[in-house]
């Protein structure tokens, strides 16, 4: 069962192709909003990735995108402004939907007033947005091997971290970085709650045994 339903993507670059392949490699649903058709194009796009050509700065674009499976709108394209402009755009025309906007400075709390949560690729990487997300207290994964996969999971009820500190529930080469409303950081001391959702980062390598251990049993 996947933790996303639908996402939307706003740029079809390297940033929003990475995302859309880890979250469709869990089964989800991702539209990529790119206005460049020579990008597209240049993509080989993934036939699991439904690619519109188009601005999703604009209404009518973002209508078209977001249906009523979509849980959150990333806007992931390499110009701030514009990134901003889709997740405000978005949110009005569909408040209970999340927002993640790419942002260039890392003094992006400013912005959280108007998107729900912001990190800062630098260098386009997942560990590069994991290592922004989290602060100084991911540095110590810059080390792990491999490709670190960053995902939103909620703590099911009867799964084995449920009620555990988190430095007792997760495997070596696995993060929890904060909740996922992004204004709570997470501590290895901190207990994991039952149904409540947190932002995760973890090796590829672990990432069974982790989703295994926050959401107990599937009927995948």
């Amino acid at each position: 069962m996947a933790e996303r339903d639908h996402i939307v993507i706003a740029g079809g670059g390297r940033v929003g192709r990475r995302v859309a392949e880890d979250f469709v490699n869990r089964g989800t649903d991702v539209t990529i909003v790119e206005r460049d058709a020579s990008r597209i194009d240049a993509a080989d796009a993934d036939d699991r990735v439904t690619y519109l050509e188009g601005d999703a700065t604009r209404p009518s674009m973002l209508k078209r995108a977001i249906t009523d499976e979509t849980d959150v709108v990333g806007a992931l394209t390499g110009d701030q402004s514009t990134n901003l402009a889709v997740c405000m755009a978005a949110k009005q025309l569909f408040p209970d939907l999340e927002t993640v906007a790419r942002i260039q400075v890392e003094d992006g709390d400013e912005y959280t007033e108007f998107v729900d949560r912001v990190y800062f690729p630098e260098r386009a990487s997942i560990k590069a947005a994991v290592n922004a997300l989290a602060g100084s207290d991911i540095r110590t994964l810059e080390g792990v091997t491999g490709d670190l996969e960053l995902f939103d999971v909620r703590v099911g009820y009867d799964a084995p971290a449920a009620g555990e500190v988190v430095a007792d529930a997760l495997p070596e080469g696995s993060l929890v970085i904060s909740q996922a409303s992004g204004d709570v950081a997470v501590q290895h001391s901190t207990t994991l709650v039952a149904g409540r959702r947190y932002i995760v980062a973890a090796d590829h390598e672990v990432v069974d045994e982790v989703l295994t251990q926050l959401r107990g049993a599937t009927d995948d």
